[in-house]
């Protein structure tokens, strides 16, 4: 029986997390004994299954309509399909559509080490906002998703987004520089299509 392991530790903030890579050449029978110590140790992979009714929210076809407040540009609309990908650990949009010739990707999932709901934005402009820094908190009671970002961050975000029925989705979005000039703020009204 042979073992290859890895070990690399990443410096995030204050928290430090532990990576461990584990390459085992075995029987089938050590390999899941493995698997199940790398699983409960935290190593494996965490399904957001215990999350599905928060992030099915999300999941459809949405019209889209954003409202630029800063800098002041005309409104954008678009269609916005949100998935299940992955064995329903992570959605995924895509945005098809957008007045302004661009095109969007969004990944969200949860993180049971946090109770907390990363998500990943993408624009073929070749922008990307990164909400992993401080996953948004989900608000049971006023139906809302909260990303707050970190303090001690260049640029500082706050976005949210509250279901204000099961088929509209009202979101706000506000970055600032260290400054706390507004580099960008913008409203958003999703309504969910029937089709």
């Amino acid at each position: 029986m042979q073992f290859n392991s890895a070990r690399e530790y990443e410096r995030e903030g204050d928290r430090t997390r532990l990576t461990a890579l584990t390459a085992v050449v075995a029987r089938s029978a050590v390999g899941r004994i493995i698997a199940i110590l790398a699983f409960g140790l935290g190593l494996g992979a965490i399904s957001a299954h215990a999350q599905d009714n928060v992030l099915e929210k999300f999941v459809g076809r949405w019209d889209v309509r954003v409202k630029m407040l800063q800098p002041q540009k005309p409104d954008v609309t678009y269609i916005e399909t949100y998935e299940w990908i992955l064995d329903r650990k992570f959605v995924r949009a895509r945005t098809e559509g957008k007045t302004d010739g661009t095109e969007d990707m969004v990944v969200g999932g949860y993180d049971a080490k946090t109770k907390g709901y990363p998500f990943w934005i993408f624009s073929s402009s070749g922008t990307f906002l990164n909400l992993n820094l401080a996953p948004g908190t989900w608000d049971a009671r006023s139906r809302t998703m909260e990303w707050k970002s970190p303090i001690l961050l260049d640029v500082s975000y706050l976005g949210r987004c509250t279901f204000t029925d099961d088929n509209t989705r009202r979101c706000t979005l506000v970055l600032k520089n260290w400054l706390g000039r507004v580099l960008l703020e913008q409203e958003t009204i999703a309504v969910r299509r029937n089709d």
